[in-house]
């Protein structure tokens, strides 16, 4: 009898190699029909991504740039077969220290390899490429006020002399980079490297939200998903857009804890986490949908009622805190500056529509997604789709509510284009189902890690192809 899709935690690694190749081969295909129909990305070729084709040369210096991540990979993999993997197999209990030991080693893995996959093109260059660019990046606008309270005192005045990038965002990218340049200088391979530690230390609060929704392996196997997804690779080392992931998720755990456990400091704690994501990129007001979807489910069981309406009005309390000690502090406000970066970003637009006319807003409807479904990695996007529309009984809501997600952040998102780098915050939402399903595969009766396996390296040889095949720092 022909197994189904929804039987792939019984199949062997090869069989879903198999679909992840099937699957890769039909989106190339779909796309470059697409383009033939005459419906193209950014740059005229037939994918949907920022990123230019523009393949690494084999030459001979690049091709021993491409060394450091074949020895992270080969090391890594070895490390996850040894350590974690058996732990994962058992599904026992851990010591809290066994946890962090386990979460440093993912950590120093994801660090490295972010490195190791930028260095492919351009050697050391590639890590520091992106910052280099100072008439585009925030690190040009370090110092251009005598220091970070006048930076937000004197924003609307300053903002015609900014970066281009800066001039669509709050100014706390540049402030939490300026804090950055304090202990490490503002050269751009400095900042470049502390952006890579700072970025990957997201992989902490996501274990511990992940835990908190499911279970010990399931936060374990995010991380390690976490840390190969190409998006999230790739721009954690030639993006700032990767500074705000820590953020993002920290306060999406501390908000799942206090609506769970009716805590009225967690809340606080999340109200001031998302206070601060608001003065860090406009773009993440839209994860306050996830806590609308939770809340309104939450509010309709009666033993969680109280719990939605104080997490409710704490986090609110939270938010008011920091947009107000602010505006206390140096009379910025964040009103105004939205419109004034909402503003830009349309002049942006119109002159990027002079240069080279772009597709209407509402194809990249389906552009972004088809993006986001190939940045996530192939196996990450096919794991989730399946676990959104044929996951357990007791992960189903939560499956909803991150599938409505996703649909909420495409709405939002206002970008035509650009997507693999500037939505990082959408792939935690399909990491997290993905993880899910290989836990499955990992369970007692099975206890089958060829899944798991074949997902992980077709994640890292993800990577190195798009590396080598597009040029994607930004």
């Amino acid at each position: 009898m022909r197994r189904s899709y929804h039987d792939l935690p019984a199949r062997s690694g090869l069989g879903l190699t198999h679909i992840y190749v099937r699957t890769l081969l039909a989106y190339l295909l779909a796309m470059g029909g697409l383009w033939i129909l005459g419906l193209e990305g950014i740059y005229g070729h037939p994918t949907p991504f920022y990123a230019l084709f523009a393949p690494v040369m084999p030459t001979f210096s690049a091709l021993g740039w491409q060394l450091p991540w074949i020895g992270v990979v080969l090391l890594g993999f070895a490390a996850f077969r040894h350590f974690l993997l058996p732990r994962l197999q058992n599904d026992a209990p851990m010591p809290p220290k066994t946890v962090w030991r386990y979460l440093l080693g993912i950590f120093i893995f994801a660090v490295l390899f972010s490195a190791a996959i930028a260095m492919i093109r351009g050697g050391f260059h590639g890590i520091e490429q992106a910052y280099s660019r100072q008439a585009y990046e925030y690190i040009g606008d370090i110092g251009k006020t005598r220091n970070i309270q006048q930076l937000f005192e004197r924003y609307h005045e300053i903002h015609p002399y900014l970066s281009m990038h800066a001039k669509v965002h709050p100014p706390g990218p540049i402030a939490l980079l300026w804090f950055m340049s304090y202990f490490v200088g503002t050269t751009p391979a400095a900042l470049s490297v502390a952006t890579i530690l700072f970025s990957c230390t997201a992989l902490f609060p996501l274990f511990f939200w992940t835990r908190l929704l499911t279970n010990q392996r399931t936060a374990f196997l995010a991380c390690v998903c976490y840390s190969l997804v190409p998006s999230i690779v790739l721009f954690t080392a030639t993006s700032a857009d990767a500074l705000f992931t820590p953020f993002t998720l920290t306060t999406l755990y501390l908000f799942e804890r206090a609506i769970r456990q009716n805590s009225g400091r967690m809340a606080l704690l999340a109200g001031i986490g998302y206070g601060l994501m608001i003065l860090l990129k406009f773009s993440l007001i839209g994860m306050g949908a996830y806590f609308g979807l939770v809340g309104l489910w939450m509010l309709c069981r009666e033993d969680t009622r109280r719990n939605v309406i104080q997490t409710a009005v704490v986090m609110a309390v939270g938010v008011a805190v920091v947009l107000g000690g602010v505006y206390w502090w140096s009379g910025f406000n964040v009103v105004d500056t939205f419109h004034l970066a909402k503003q830009q970003f349309d002049t942006d637009q119109m002159h990027l529509d002079e240069l080279s006319p772009r597709l209407p807003a509402w194809t990249y409807r389906i552009l972004n997604p088809a993006c986001w479904f190939f940045f996530a990695g192939i196996p990450v996007s096919v794991l989730a789709i399946r676990e959104f529309f044929s996951g357990e009984e007791e992960t189903k809501v939560r499956w909803r509510i991150f599938f409505l997600m996703l649909l909420v952040l495409n709405l939002l998102y206002l970008a035509r284009g650009e997507g693999e780098r500037s939505a990082l915050y959408l792939f935690p939402f399909l990491v997290i189902p993905a993880a899910h399903y290989l836990g499955r595969a990992l369970n007692r009766q099975t206890n089958n890690p060829g899944p798991l396996v074949a997902t992980v390296v077709f994640l890292a040889l993800q990577c190195w192809f798009v590396e080598t095949a597009f040029y994607t720092y930004w």
